[in-house]
């Protein structure tokens, strides 16, 4: 992985990974408990949180808030701790509580007698009737009234800022209907899940029943109780409840703020290929081997394109397997320089180091030392072709962002092959070397002639490599035949390294759909090369990854469906070992825990060098 351009989060559009039901963002969010917080109010409001909960007390004619009327500190007033607070929003917004516009509710849970704590609150909140009436202020804060509700025959007596929490078996006159601005039930009295693993049948059919109960009211429906986790929050958006409650701000607008990015579904499928294992494992001298890296690609990203897939992976077709432990030596997790770089040279190193060893000294990489057995080597990547991962194979510098110094390297190296992107600066750069070289110059995939014996280099626009997301298409499988054929022309056998590159990104992005996207492709391309070598009978194809990217963990998914939803720890690089799989001859090597170097070592075993 060469670099990331920076991706901004927009409205946040779920429901859940089976289809889009509903439209949630942090208009949705309800600060449940809010007086608990460490900075009440202010947390949620930081946070643009939609509805934030006080719970009063009328004490001695003032109204305290707590939740337990043993509680109560004299300096825990409702002014202070809300109604200052909100009408200092106002001003700091110029007439609104918050600056993007976005409305704000109060949900006001009346601890004591309903009819004398609502008349005390009326009392105060009328001189600040700009704040708290929609009728003359459209941004005003919307006060819904809760807990110890008075009977709803004297609602009409009270002012017309307030509005109503009600219950599914409550009896509103028609004329009051437009006063309930939601219903609202206790979770537990329908269900007893903690939040962990999944909700009963039996319960589940209670739940949905009671949401739908109330949606058919016309009304919007909130638990109260309900867990604070985020396979809760998911739950309560894959029902369509409207208010989603929370004990922890930053938790849920995590998971709000990145829904569009945590679930992918209704993906492209494509066929597994069905490999014969007639080769497998045997002994035999490899005359050929496939490297096939996806950047950033964990057991969970490959699990994820499987479930996508609908439970199928060429990947997954393969027996051999192995764990690659991928620590840099001067970091606990390493980046796809020292990574890479541990694989074309068999020495570990250091992060943003390629072609070197740890000290800095250069060291052959793999095509380097076959070139001299007459064996050709060749990269294929879906980003630049100075990208970290394909500079391992053929680069020797301190920082893998010297493009200019790898693009020089990569003219005078061993490489037989090279095919990814980055037209752009290589035409800058080196257009009058270029055609000095000698090498082979190819701008698409449809002029390149495999049938050439000169060095080639297809080096296509960044436009044209891009994402699957943005339309690469069938690139990644289609170079991946076109260098099988004029790899294996010479007859003396190859080298090839492929890289899927941009699975990386989508963990960068931490965005499972443009991930998913990106490892259904990569395995296209496995399937072509296990096709390869059933039929060769001397291909030995090994898949890994130089590190994990993003700490992705995969929370709910229907593998018929093909539709999943995950959360990353990270949008960086972590230090979860990768697997390796392996299959043809020679496989059996890549069994096992082992330094990531190993996996050179293994594959000079398989050429028996």
């Amino acid at each position: 992985m060469k670099k990331l351009l920076p991706v901004l989060s927009g409205v946040i559009l779920t429901a859940n990974a089976q289809a889009q039901i509903k439209t949630y963002t942090m208009a949705q969010a309800h600060s449940h408990n809010d007086y608990e917080r460490t900075t009440p109010f202010y947390a949620a409001a930081s946070l643009e949180f939609g509805s934030v909960e006080a719970d009063i007390h009328l004490k001695n004619g003032e109204l305290y808030v707590a939740h337990d009327s043993d509680a109560i500190q004299s300096f825990r007033t409702f002014k202070e701790m809300y109604l200052n607070p909100i009408v200092r929003q106002f001003t700091l917004y110029n007439g609104k509580p918050y600056a993007s516009g976005a409305p704000l509710q109060l949900l006001i849970d009346l601890k004591t007698a309903g009819i004398p704590t609502l008349q005390a609150l009326q009392e105060m909140l009328r001189p600040y009737r700009q704040y708290f009436d929609r009728s003359i202020n459209p941004h005003a804060v919307k006060v819904v009234i809760s807990g110890n509700l008075p009977p709803v025959t004297a609602w009409a007596k009270f002012d017309t800022m307030f509005f109503f929490d009600g219950r599914p078996d409550g009896v509103y006159p028609t004329e009051l209907q437009s006063r309930i601005a939601m219903v609202s039930v206790d979770f537990h009295d329908y269900c007893n899940w903690n939040g962990k693993g999944t909700i009963t049948p039996a319960e589940m059919v209670k739940v949905k029943e009671v949401v739908q109960q109330v949606h058919q009211q016309g009304h919007p429906f909130r638990f109260w109780g309900a867990p604070s986790s985020r396979s809760c929050y998911y739950k309560l958006m894959d029902l369509g409840v409207d208010w989603i409650g929370t004990d922890y701000p930053e938790e849920l607008y995590d998971v709000l703020h990145n829904t569009t990015h945590t679930i992918a579904a209704n993906l492209p499928q494509h066929t597994v290929y069905t490999p014969n294992f007639v080769t497998d494992a045997t002994s035999v001298r490899s005359k050929n081997v496939i490297l096939m890296i996806g950047d950033g690609t964990g057991l969970a990203e490959m699990y994820a394109g499987y479930t996508a897939n609908k439970g199928a992976l060429n990947l997954f077709q393969m027996k051999q397997l192995g764990l690659s432990k991928t620590q840099s030596t001067d970091n606990y997790h390493t980046d796809s320089a020292a990574g890479g770089s541990a694989m074309g040279t068999g020495h570990k190193t250091n992060n943003r180091a390629i072609g070197v060893d740890n000290t800095y000294v250069s060291v052959p990489v793999l095509p380097e030392l076959l070139a001299p057995k007459g064996i050709q080597s060749g990269v294929i990547v879906t980003e630049e072709i100075t990208g970290a991962t394909p500079a391992s194979f053929y680069g020797h510098t301190a920082d893998r962002d010297s493009t200019y110094v790898l693009e020089q390297q990569l003219l005078s190296s061993k490489l037989q092959l090279a095919v990814g992107g980055g037209r752009e600066s290589l035409d800058k750069d080196l257009s009058k070397e270029l055609a000095a070289s000698g090498i082979q110059v190819y701008d698409n995939l449809d002029n390149w002639n495999t049938t050439t014996k000169n060095r080639t280099l297809v080096i296509i626009s960044d436009k044209v490599v891009t994402s699957m997301r943005n339309g690469r298409g069938n690139y990644l499988k289609e170079a991946l035949k076109k260098a099988l054929q004029q790899l294996n022309a010479s007859g003396k056998g190859f080298f090839l390294m492929v890289e899927g590159s941009r699975i990386d990104h989508g963990g960068h992005f931490n965005d499972l759909d443009y991930l998913v996207r990106e490892m259904l492709d990569f395995d296209e391309a496995i399937g072509e090369a296990l096709r390869f070598a059933d039929q060769d009978k001397q291909t030995t194809v090994i898949v890994t990854a130089d590190h994990e990217t993003g700490g992705l963990a995969l929370m709910d998914g229907d593998i018929s469906k093909g539709s999943l939803r995950g959360h990353f720890a990270t949008n960086d690089h972590t230090g979860i070992p990768v697997m390796v799989f392996a299959y043809g001859p020679n496989s059996q090597l890549f069994r096992g825990v082992y330094e990531n170097n190993e996996i050179f070592k293994k594959m000079m075993q398989c050429f028996k060098l």
